[in-house]
């Protein structure tokens, strides 16, 4: 049995935002893998320059590409000053 929002793994690094017609932007992440209702979701933050990050969050479907070479699909639901917060938009693995 699993407890609910149970926290899988958090990982920070360097790595890049994308999203379709947008050129890459380089960010600082914290990614935090957690199951929610039986379903293994993520979230976390961005750290970038609020004028390449602003773009990206004017978008609704982003990926981050991890400095593993792992991607997540996002969604940026908050752009303040240089960080953005988001929430995947698929369910991921852990790891």
């Amino acid at each position: 049995m699993f407890e609910p929002n149970e926290v899988l793994q958090v990982s920070t690094g360097r790595g890049s935002v994308s999203a379709e017609g947008i050129a890459p932007v380089k960010v600082r992440y914290k990614l935090v893998v957690e199951r929610r209702a039986g379903t293994v979701l993520a979230h976390g933050t961005l750290a970038g320059t609020h004028a390449a990050l602003r773009p990206i969050w004017l978008t609704p479907d982003a990926t981050l590409h991890l400095k593993t070479g792992r991607t997540v699909a996002i969604s940026v639901t908050d752009l303040s000053g240089d960080v953005a917060d988001f929430e995947g938009t698929e369910p991921v693995m852990p790891g």
